[in-house]
């Protein structure tokens, strides 16, 4: 970090910058390059958006996902037509803040605009946009609290300057064959199933005929508020007809002791769980667990923020579903 510094202010001495403040809002649409020459991994690469289900979507360093060329920003949050930008990834929860600033590339000691980030709505200033490893080997943006380390080799989250850009992004490579990821879409020809007036779907779908057991309803990480990312990290599987049957047999096949169904047609699989993201023993605790499946509205497949949570049974062993208290 240190040669990160040193190089940063040799650029800073032949750079001359405005000294004009510059506006909270940004009209003109922009794209944004992120920057860090200690990590070449991740230096000079583009913001991208992967399609999260529901219209939302997720943040993640290109090639994962396609263009973001038409941000804007209005009195410091991030936009994209109806979209803003979030912190943890719920519609609810606050909005990241930013204030664009005059710098300089630390590659040509050109002049160029930032997006600093300043904190979070409701919460205390500070604290860092990073991004970090995930699944497929893609690099997804997340949020650094004031007191966390800037860089944590034991979980990497590589803090990152972001450049506001109007280039055009590189062209995406070929495609590669990703076996943790697919997203599909299906269409068909009749109207689509939803839960009947008179019967609501039930808290869980009994999977347990294929070897795996109803948990309960496991926090993400707003809810939570432990600053542990996702719940289930492992794979993503995400289609318009996902049903738990779908999710389950998904993450059988990848080896994987947990699956999750969450908002309407996400699935997540993981073999370790959290403590603060073990589900309750409650009635009252499944409420957060109440979208109906994509594939199957008669099916609850979590919520915003709440995964149906699913564990593959001990061989041999018997296979039986949580039971809550009222």
């Amino acid at each position: 970090m240190l040669s990160l510094l040193l190089f940063a202010a040799a650029v800073a001495a032949q750079c001359t910058l405005p000294t004009t403040p510059l506006a909270s809002t940004i009209t003109e649409p922009f794209g944004i390059q992120v920057q860090n020459p200690a990590f070449p991994e991740i230096h000079n690469r583009y913001l991208y958006l992967w399609d999260a289900g529901g219209g939302d979507k997720h943040l993640y360093l290109n090639p994962a996902g396609v263009p973001a060329t038409t941000l804007t920003l209005d009195a410091g949050v991030l936009e994209l037509g109806p979209l803003f930008a979030v912190i943890n990834g719920e519609r609810g929860d606050p909005r990241a803040i930013f204030e664009p600033t005059h710098a300089c590339n630390p590659d040509t000691a050109a002049p160029q605009i930032e997006l600093t980030f300043t904190g979070r709505q409701t919460s205390p200033p500070g604290g860092h946009i990073c991004v970090r490893l995930a699944s497929g080997n893609r690099h997804e943006f997340r949020y650094s609290p004031p007191q966390n380390p800037a860089h944590d080799p034991s979980r990497p989250c590589i803090p990152v300057v972001l450049a506001l850009t109007r280039d055009v992004p590189p062209p995406q490579p070929a495609p590669t064959t990703i076996t943790t990821i697919t997203t599909t879409t299906t269409t068909t020809a009749g109207p689509p199933v939803v839960p009947s007036a008179t019967a609501a779907p039930g808290p869980f779908r009994d999977v347990t005929a294929l070897g795996w057991r109803f948990v309960g309803c496991a926090p993400e990480e707003g809810p939570a508020g432990d600053g542990l990312g996702r719940t289930l990290g492992g794979a993503l599987h995400a289609e318009d007809g996902l049903t738990n049957e779908v999710c389950v047999a998904f993450c059988r096949g990848r080896g994987f002791r947990f699956a999750g169904s969450e908002y309407r047609r996400e699935c997540w699989c993981g073999n370790t769980l959290a403590e603060t993201r073990v589900p309750g023993t409650t009635a009252a605790s499944l409420a957060g667990c109440r979208l109906p499946c994509a594939g199957d509205g008669a099916q609850i497949c979590g919520g915003r923020g709440w995964m149906s949570l699913y564990e593959a049974c001990v061989e041999g062993g018997s296979c039986v579903n949580a039971e809550f208290e009222s």
